[in-house]
């Protein structure tokens, strides 16, 4: 095989690149409650409770926090996400 057949040698401005990742899909709603959210305030999002005893409850819990940090930031709030012991991911504010 030949070298010549493995690279082609462009101007930077030829690259092309994908975007890292899918795009976030995440609830206006969410965004909405997160931003209404003052100190001293909880939120209990028990429309996204996750499966403790499922084997890929740490998947679940990941992509869930993943929504919510993401809500978070559109939201401009800075919160936590804390685990009730049946999977109900609740959030409070910090830094407030």
């Amino acid at each position: 095989m030949a070298t010549d057949d493995i690279f082609e040698i462009v101007s930077e401005s030829d690259l092309e690149f994908s975007k890292r990742g899918r795009k976030s899909m995440v609830s206006p709603n969410l965004v909405s409650a997160i931003a209404k959210l003052k100190k001293g305030q909880g939120l209990k999002l028990t429309g996204m409770a996750v499966d403790l005893k499922s084997p890929k409850a740490k998947t679940d819990k990941a992509r869930v926090s993943a929504q919510i940090r993401q809500a978070s930031r559109q939201a401009g709030k800075k919160v936590a996400i804390r685990w009730s012991l049946n999977g109900v991911p609740q959030v409070v504010l910090v830094g407030e």
